[in-house]
């Protein structure tokens, strides 16, 4: 089998195998220069892949204010700092 026809089955399997929200399918090159597929089982939980939604951007967020302290407590740290 060429690489070309392994990935071809695997994009198959992927769409009409009855184990596809079970199982993925991948082509591996074995030794002798020939191609195979692969059915590769997915951890449970996973379940069949969720289609991507759109996005949905957020507001940004406001400008911190200023620090209210005086000068002196921001820079030095107050009249207890020795």
């Amino acid at each position: 089998m060429t690489k070309e026809q392994a990935e071809a089955l695997c994009a198959r399997n992927s769409e009409q195998h009855p184990d596809r929200a079970t199982h993925r399918w991948m082509s591996r090159e074995l030794d002798d220069g020939e191609w195979t597929v692969v059915r590769l089982r997915l951890p449970k939980g996973t379940g069949a892949p969720v289609p991507l939604k759109a996005t949905v951007e957020t507001k940004p967020k406001p400008p911190q204010p200023d620090d209210p302290r005086p000068a002196y407590w921001r820079n030095v740290g107050g009249p207890w700092v020795g």
